[in-house]
């Protein structure tokens, strides 16, 4: 089988590196449709494929120990059709875990409610797509099965390129003179921005997060969506930024703390050329908004400020702006930003198929990313706010209220001559960390005192480029990054046979600490034979 190898785009390799740290299910994205009618399997198969040899990202596969992917030319996808208990089914599909490095990420299964009733389940890998190519996904299959059940060929638009031509561009383009600077950029808006944000409770925060999530919603008054909506109008903003200010506000004042930094999706397809592809584009970028300021106007005319610098610095890969600025490490808090605000306006599309009435189903999160993810959707009279949470440290009825909150501050906004909250007073400013400048190396460090602790410290070492690593230096103090210290683990893996992974190193992040984590690894496999 012939197969074509290219390097990972910035993105994926965010979700390589997260699959390697955290395997399961919490990078998958589900289609889930209700089909009631005369399905034709053969046909929706046939049509399957055809979307499969469409986009090569669909039949890609990755190399565990280096940055690239691997495209084969043909690749079979399968359809598995099952019936039993669908709630049981689907649980079990969306979250069964990829294996990255010998398929593609790929998940197709059909269940058979009875012979006029079946839901398709299909899963893929965040690393292979995003919520625009769900839309594309959908679109190119209801295309696709539609013209082979009446039986012509399916008349779909050429691709001018693939994934991998785009992680080439991406490479080539985000180098050199144009990466620092937009680093630089960066650096400049979050220099001082508090890392965490800390909101109230209900239990406290477990050191290794399980990732389980649960959501929220809430419909706008219809009412209060036209004030809204006429707000955004006057001030040349749009929805999203007022309810990003709403959010913004509410969460400060629950922390305390004076600003915030928000994390925002951003769907990366700003070519013509990818818009029709399937892929893993969408990027983040921080927003860090002060809520300080007193009347509506001046909070409104400062997100707009904010959001319209970021959109214009979006380039800049996420992963590269946290390895340059290298934030307080904690593996239960994502960095930088541990709450995001999206605006879902990917665009949406009829799905319809001869004799087969479909259905889209929204299936529950089951995981959470972040402590809060605020979804903002916009319908033609019509606000939804859909709020994703992190169940290890909040509940629903802290949740309700939170979204509750976030409809009195919009009421607010759009006239800010009544009181906020009441005379409700505002939590205590807790003490955080903030985001410093990337730190520069220290004097050589303390050398080695065994051969193990000399073979970790060497590609520790030659990961990092510096040969003034001590054996008892913090790697990532001394400019470690993510993308380092899996190729350091690689070769120590090589070189030693030990499979330890990225969280060893985290959690023990100097040579001698790692060397002894290692011998201890040695000694329970004694003790176990």
């Amino acid at each position: 089988m012939t197969e074509y190898t290219f390097p990972l785009s910035f993105q994926q390799h965010r979700f390589w590196y997260l699959e390697q740290l955290n395997p399961g299910g919490a990078y998958h994205m589900p289609i889930v449709l209700r089909l009631h009618g005369e399905l034709r399997v053969d046909l929706l198969h046939e049509a399957l494929q055809l979307v499969v040899d469409r986009h090569e990202v669909l039949r890609t596969r990755y190399q565990p120990d280096a940055q690239v992917q691997v495209v084969a030319e043909e690749w079979t996808v399968p359809l598995t059709v099952v019936e039993g208990d669908l709630e049981q089914i689907k649980a079990e599909t969306l979250a069964e875990p990829f294996d990255l490095w010998s398929a593609p990420p790929l998940r197709v299964v059909l269940v058979k409610i009875a012979p006029d009733e079946h839901v398709l389940l299909m899963v893929v890998h965040h690393i292979a797509c995003d919520g625009w190519s769900l839309g594309v996904l959908g679109r190119e299959l209801s295309i696709a099965y539609t013209a082979l059940h009446e039986g012509r060929k399916p008349e779909l638009p050429e691709l001018p390129v693939q994934y991998g031509d785009y992680a080439l561009w991406q490479r080539d383009r985000m180098s050199g003179d144009v990466l620092a600077a937009g680093l630089a950029h960066w650096a400049n808006v979050l220099v001082g921005a508090p890392a965490t944000l800390e909101l109230p409770t209900v239990r406290p925060r477990p050191a290794e997060p399980t990732l389980v999530g649960d959501r929220v919603q809430l419909t706008v008054p219809e009412p209060l969506t036209r004030r809204v909506e006429e707000l955004a109008q006057r001030h040349g903003a749009s929805v999203f930024m007022v309810v990003l200010v709403a959010y913004a506000t509410v969460l400060t004042r629950l922390s305390g703390q004076d600003e915030v930094v928000i994390g925002t999706a951003i769907a990366g397809r700003e070519r013509p050329e990818v818009a029709g592809l399937v892929g893993c584009f969408i990027d983040v970028v921080p927003l860090r908004l002060s809520t300080a300021k007193t009347s509506a106007e001046e909070l409104l005319a400062d997100a707009r400020r904010v959001c319209l610098d970021a959109y214009a610095h979006q380039d800049v890969p996420f992963e590269r702006l946290v390895d340059h600025l290298r934030p307080p490490r904690d593996p239960a808090r994502a960095p930088l930003f541990q709450v995001m605000c999206n605006g879902q306006d990917t665009p949406r599309h009829d799905v319809s198929w001869p004799g087969v009435e479909v259905t889209g189903e929204q299936p529950e999160p089951g995981v959470s990313k972040y402590d809060l993810t605020l979804d903002v959707h916009q319908r033609p009279g019509a606000l939804l706010l859909d709020l994703e949470f992190n169940r290890d440290v909040f509940d629903t009825p802290q949740m309700t209220d939170l979204l509750d909150r976030i409809v009195v501050v919009l009421d607010w906004l759009t006239d800010d001559t009544r009181p906020l909250f009441g005379d409700e007073p505002p939590r205590p400013a807790p003490r955080v960390e903030r985001i410093t400048a990337p730190k520069s190396l220290r004097p050589a460090g303390v050398e080695p005192r065994d051969d193990l602790e000399a073979l970790v410290l060497g590609h520790l070492r030659a990961a990092l480029g510096d040969e003034r690593l001590g054996v008892t230096d913090d790697f990532f103090e001394h400019g470690g990054s993510s993308l380092a210290a899996m190729t350091a683990l690689v070769r120590i893996q090589q070189d030693t046979g030990h499979r330890l992974g990225p969280a060893d190193l985290f959690g023990e992040a100097t040579a001698a600490a790692f060397a002894a984590r290692m011998h201890e690894s040695d000694h329970e496999s004694e003790r176990n034979r």
